[in-house]
């Protein structure tokens, strides 16, 4: 960003303090220097009328030009007067030049900031009311507009020292400090070449409304380019918080926006900000839960989420001139911007199917959440599971419920509020069973990426932490951009105690807020578990499919082994029928035996042969303990 450094009326408005300090150190050379341009300083009293009658200009010129000059802006926006500004620049004149720094430090013996009763002896001498100058200085905006830094107000009236905030100095020059309040980060947003249809009509409902701050809600990325479309030509600043426990620099927000006519949003994951005095005149960018607190403190929010997915159903239809059953499940990812059909069709042949276009979907998604979850590919294809009928029917519904949502629910109206708009499934079973394959087979078949939750980094043991957490997450797959997939989900899912102690009351608090957060989730979700029993009651009327996975029967495990064994590697005595018949084991279990076996021949030179699969076998009954059932009529 840049801004007019060295602008006129800054330069007025800096001399006139070089002036005060002249009429008490009236040889100072770095004084003269600076005052000398605008003002007569011959003797005292031609300097005084000088200051006098510059101070007139001063004043008359940011009146007449609100708008003209940062300083200008910051004067009319924190409602400065005359004796505010006098104050005001006694704390910059140090911070713009070093010979002043060197003069008020001799003045201060030692500080380069001036206390205020020092300040008030330069400006006034012995003339002032005390009463009046005190009653002014408590009424004073300089301690709560961003101005002069906060911790400045608890001290006494007089022994405050005119410290002004890094916000003030930059903007002064029409430029953004890098970091505001307590470690805000200030980051410039650059808007979208081209933006999408969505992202205008959200940017053209942005309004400055007196006494309300605006909440942007929904997908943060979205709210930031919504923020950039609407603020160009000007700029837009996106104030980044530290945590979600510090404070919010609402006075220096605005202040920032004052100085640099940008619009500015403060970012953060907290579930409320404070807010006191008056209402801030800023932009959030928060969950959608988000709350403000404090007196007249209004929020309208504005959810800059998902496109319409009806509308993208038309421009899928109008670009590739497919089916509408198509196009409907193609609107189905809504996390996409109206834009982006054009743009996949313009990197397929004309000739490419449904298939080709979801997979360039997938790859077009963006990479969030990363830190929490590992993101893949999956390639598994649906022949290779191995189920009983019920168990693949139900997933093929959970295919069908992501595959037909737009047309059930928004064509036929089925939808009832936000509840409805997910698709979640738990799928449990003992360990082996197939559980993990099954979510990579289904995200295969809906062309999704795979979000696998990482549990030891979501959960916290921080309080709040495993919420935020939880809620980046979410946020990553809504607008079904990826199939979310928690193993061993008891351990996040689990039942609700009685509270006995802190502990059970913030575990009972995280699976609360899972309870809320799936009724508002748009987006598809798997949830694996080897105790269905751990898992609470509550959840089960948000799953859509709750689908056991059995251990195998012959014939699934006849077909699992010719699955998982080399056939133009084994021994041509070898019955996949017996080992089906004779060995009661998992999938899991019949691909452990199957590898070692497979590792073990191959490093003999050999073929698969009976004895290498029994040793494998008997391995796998050892880890549970199990006996190895040997052969019908072989010697014990």
């Amino acid at each position: 960003m840049t801004g007019p450094r060295g602008s006129a009326l800054l330069d007025l408005w800096l001399a006139l303090a070089a002036g005060r300090l002249l009429l008490r150190r009236p040889d100072d050379p770095g004084l003269l220097r600076l005052a000398a341009p605008h003002l007569a300083t011959g003797t005292p009293q031609l300097l005084a009328e000088a200051i006098a009658s510059g101070a007139d200009t001063l004043f008359s010129a940011l009146e007449a030009r609100p708008d003209a000059e940062p300083l200008a802006r910051i004067a009319g926006g924190c409602r400065l007067s005359g004796f505010d500004l006098d104050l005001l620049a006694l704390a910059v004149l140090p911070c713009f030049d070093e010979d002043a720094a060197g003069t008020l430090t001799a003045l201060t013996g030692g500080p380069r900031r001036v206390p205020v009763g020092l300040a008030l002896k330069l400006l006034f001498g012995d003339v002032a009311d005390p009463l009046a100058v005190r009653s002014a200085l408590r009424a004073s905006p300089l301690w709560h507009t961003g101005l002069i830094r906060p911790d400045e107000a608890r001290r006494p009236l007089l022994e405050r020292r005119l410290d002004p905030t890094e916000t003030l100095l930059a903007g002064l020059d029409g430029l953004a400090p890098a970091e505001v309040g307590t470690g805000w980060q200030v980051r410039q947003l650059v808007p979208p070449a081209r933006p999408a249809a969505s992202i205008r009509r959200a940017a053209g409902l942005i309004a400055d409304i007196p006494g309300v701050c605006l909440h942007l809600s929904g997908q943060a990325e979205r709210a930031e380019e919504v923020l950039a479309v609407a603020a160009a030509p000007a700029p837009a600043l996106v104030l980044d918080a530290p945590d979600d426990s510090t404070p919010a620099p609402w006075a220096e927000a605005h202040l920032l926006h004052l100085a640099t006519g940008a619009r500015v949003a403060l970012r953060t994951g907290a579930g409320q900000l404070g807010a006191s005095g008056a209402v801030p005149p800023a932009m959030v960018i928060a969950p959608p839960s988000f709350s403000l607190h404090g007196p007249g403190a209004h929020l309208r929010r504005l959810e800059v989420g998902s496109s319409d997915p009806l509308e993208l159903a038309d421009a899928w239809q109008q670009t590739l001139g497919c089916s509408q059953a198509d196009a409907d499940e193609l609107a189905g990812r809504n996390w996409i911007d109206d834009d982006t059909p054009a743009l996949v069709a313009a990197a397929l042949p004309a000739d490419a199917g449904l298939p080709e276009v979801l997979d360039e979907l997938s790859r077009l998604t963006p990479p969030r959440a990363l830190r929490l979850a590992t993101r893949s590919t999956p390639a598994v294809e649906w022949a290779r599971l191995v189920l009983p009928p019920q168990t693949r029917d139900r997933l093929e519904d959970l295919i069908r419920r992501v595959r037909r949502r737009v047309s059930v629910q928004l064509r036929w109206g089925m939808s009832t509020g936000r509840r409805g708009r997910s698709v979640i499934g738990l799928l449990y079973g003992e360990s082996g069973t197939g559980k993990t394959l099954a979510a990579e087979a289904v995200a295969t078949r809906l062309h999704l990426p795979m979000l696998s939750v990482d549990l030891s980094l979501v959960v916290s043991k921080y309080i709040g932490e495993t919420e935020k957490n939880l809620s980046d997450l979410f946020a990553a797959a809504e607008g079904y951009a990826a199939l979310l997939f928690f193993d061993e989900a008891d351990a996040l899912f689990g039942k609700r105690t009685n509270v006995q102690d802190a502990h059970d009351r913030y575990a009972n608090i995280e699976v609360n807020y899972l309870l809320q957060r799936l009724e508002s989730f748009e987006g598809c979700a798997l949830l694996a578990t080897n105790l269905m029993q751990g898992v609470d009651d509550a959840f089960m009327r948000r799953f859509d499919q709750v689908v056991h996975f059995p251990r195998p029967g012959v014939a699934e495990r006849n077909a699992i082994w010719r699955g998982q064994l080399p056939a133009s590697h084994l021994a041509p005595q070898i019955s996949i029928e017996q080992l089906a018949e004779r060995f009661e084991l998992t999938g899991g279990e019949i691909r452990n035996a199957a590898l070692s076996a497979a590792f073990k021949a191959a490093d003999g030179g050999t073929v698969v042969t009976d004895g290498l699969i029994d040793a494998a076998v008997a391995e796998e009954f050892s880890k549970q303990g199990r006996p190895f059932p040997r052969r019908q009529g072989a010697s014990p």
